[in-house]
C-alpha cells in the first residue's frame, strides 16, 4: 500500500524524506516503490499459491498491479491484475453466499439427535467479504 502512494504521488513522500534527512536512503519516489515492490513479493514468499489463498492474497495483487501501472511498467500491472481476478475468481468472492449458516449433518438412523437437523450459525466476516467484492469488481470494470 506504501508503494502505491508514493507511486501516486511522487512528491509526498520525497518531502517527507527530505524532512526526516534520510533523501539518501530513497533518492526518487521510484526507488522507494521498487523497494516496497521487493519486500511485499519477499514477504509473499515463492509457494504462495501452493497455499490456501485468501482475499489478502488478490488485494497484495492488486497493489503490486496498480503500484506498476502508475510506474508505467504495463507487462508486470498486466500479469498483476490477471493474477488479482484469477485468485478472486478461485476463491469466489464473487458469489452469492448465505447468510452465515449451514445445515447440520443428516443422521444416519432414525434414532440420531434431533439436534442434528438444526441449523449451525457459523460466523461471517464481512470486513473480507466485502474487500473481496470490491476487489472482484474492480478489476472486472477495470478489464472491461
Amino acid at each position: 500500500m506504501v508503494g502505491v502512494l508514493a507511486a501516486s504521488f511522487p512528491r509526498k513522500p520525497r518531502l517527507h524524506l527530505k524532512a526526516q534527512g534520510l533523501e539518501k536512503l530513497f533518492p526518487s519516489s521510484i526507488s522507494l516503490v521498487s523497494r516496497c515492490h521487493k519486500v511485499a513479493v519477499e514477504a509473499r514468499g515463492p509457494g504462495y499459491l501452493d497455499k490456501e489463498l485468501t482475499v489478502y492474497d488478490a488485494v497484495t495483487s492488486y497493489f503490486l498491479g496498480l503500484a506498476a501501472a502508475y510506474t508505467f511498467q504495463w507487462k508486470q500491472a498486466r500479469i498483476y491484475f490477471g493474477e488479482t481476478l484469477t485468485i478472486a475468481r478461485v476463491i469466489g468472492v464473487h458469489r452469492q453466499q448465505d447468510q452465515g449458516f449451514a445445515l447440520g449433518s443428516v443422521p444416519a438412523a432414525f434414532g440420531a439427535d434431533p439436534r442434528a437437523f438444526e441449523p449451525q450459525v457459523q460466523p461471517v466476516d464481512y470486513i473480507k467479504q466485502e474487500v473481496g467484492r470490491r476487489v472482484f469488481w474492480i478489476m472486472l470494470v477495470g478489464i472491461r
